[in-house]
């Protein structure tokens, strides 16, 4: 019986490692223009139905106070979901909803289950998988199909009225150790256009100076409209992400400071996963013949965001890492938005990111990496 289970178990993670390196089936193409010309030229004046929720303290008390609140439907999509305090929590605040009536649809990714082994081999599976947890719990529908997708996004829908998205998974890490944002939307309208975009995969949209960009199976946008808002940048570009390893924009970045933009790249310094990669990426942004590079921070405590700010008016928060995988095999959501400079989400995001370069460590030459780490950087960059 035991050996049963261990085989399982090593064919689902050998099925699993495969769907999670080369995702066969595949996302749509990349489009050569995500972000139209009226973006870029006219911004937002009032961009109130986005709200910033910085790390998990902030986020988790909205998605608590949400499922608590809800009346009619609660949507959840994410890419690991831990049996610990925060898991369990959102366990039983579900449960809660569904016995009053609320209808729950619950979406994990199967290959996010690789991050939850070690709890698999305490006896601890996420709650997604047991009958202690949701599964068979009226009113609550669970999604965990190992072939359908390779689902990086994380989000929450509460009663078609209501969104909250970005890169924090369900884990007491997320909630209360590591850094990271999430964004709530308090719109009927916004929350249509959402549902819209994400699980119908519709793509007709109008021109916007707020645009939601996904990887699907339809098209690939993420990273376009990534390099169109840094190619586009003339005095500012702030990135503050967890990996970063992706060429295009790399090359996006060191053309922005070779043109005279300030351009300021803060990565953690212990990341969980990705380190060496970082390094390399480091490397290279401060390698360049015209003596005009990025400044690169190292945050001291994990940060897991997903963030860039140009020109102090534009702004892309969500769920895509900038690494080869985030870019072209896993479905992912961000949202680009151009606003006002004196837009309280806007001013929120600079001055936050501000605060985290404040605290970090200006990285005054690179890395000396030897063979077995750039080896290891080379599989970091493609495996996650």
């Amino acid at each position: 019986m035991v050996f049963s289970f261990f085989a399982a178990l090593a064919l689902l993670l050998m099925v699993a490692l495969f769907f999670f390196v080369f995702n066969p089936l595949g996302l749509g193409p990349e489009p050569e223009s995500v972000l139209s010309p009226e973006f870029f030229a006219n911004p937002a004046q009032d961009l109130s139905e986005l709200e910033l929720l910085v790390d998990g303290q902030e986020a988790f008390k909205e998605i608590f106070a949400a499922i608590d609140s809800a009346e009619s439907s609660i949507y959840i999509q994410t890419y690991i979901w831990k049996d610990d305090g925060t898991g369990n929590e959102v366990v039983a605040k579900l449960k809660t909803a569904a016995s009053r009536g609320v209808r729950a649809v619950v979406s994990k990714d199967m290959l996010g289950t690789f991050f939850e082994l070690g709890d698999m081999l305490k006896g601890k599976p996420s709650p997604v998988f047991t009958k202690s947890g949701l599964n068979g719990h009226e009113n609550i529908q669970v999604n965990t199909d190992l072939i359908a997708h390779a689902d990086h996004s994380k989000f929450y829908i509460f009663d078609e009225r209501s969104v909250i998205f970005g890169g924090m998974n369900i884990a007491d890490e997320y909630h209360l150790q590591w850094h990271d944002y999430m964004i709530l939307l308090r719109s009927k309208a916004w929350t249509e256009a959402f549902t819209n975009k994400v699980l119908k995969q519709s793509h007709r949209s109008r021109p916007s100076a707020v645009v939601l960009a996904v990887n699907n199976s339809q098209q690939t946008e993420i990273r376009t409209a990534m390099l169109e808002i840094i190619d586009h940048a003339s005095s500012n570009v702030v990135i503050e992400h967890a990996y970063f390893s992706d060429d295009k924009v790399i090359e996006a970045v060191k053309r922005a400071a070779a043109r005279g933009a300030r351009v300021e790249v803060i990565l953690p310094k212990t990341p969980d996963t990705h380190l060496y990669a970082n390094l390399v990426t480091i490397n290279r942004l401060l390698d360049s013949e015209s003596g005009k590079v990025p400044r690169v921070f190292l945050y001291p405590h994990m940060s897991h965001a997903k963030v860039i700010m140009t020109d102090d008016r534009i702004a892309a928060v969500g769920s895509a890492n900038l690494t080869p995988r985030s870019m072209l095999t896993s479905k992912e959501i961000t949202l680009f938005a151009h606003g006002v400079s004196t837009s309280p989400f806007l001013r929120e995001l600079r001055d936050q990111l501000e605060k985290d370069m404040a605290v970090s460590e200006e990285v005054i030459k690179p890395f000396k990496l030897g063979p077995l780490e750039k080896a290891m950087a080379l599989v970091g960059k493609y495996v996650w």
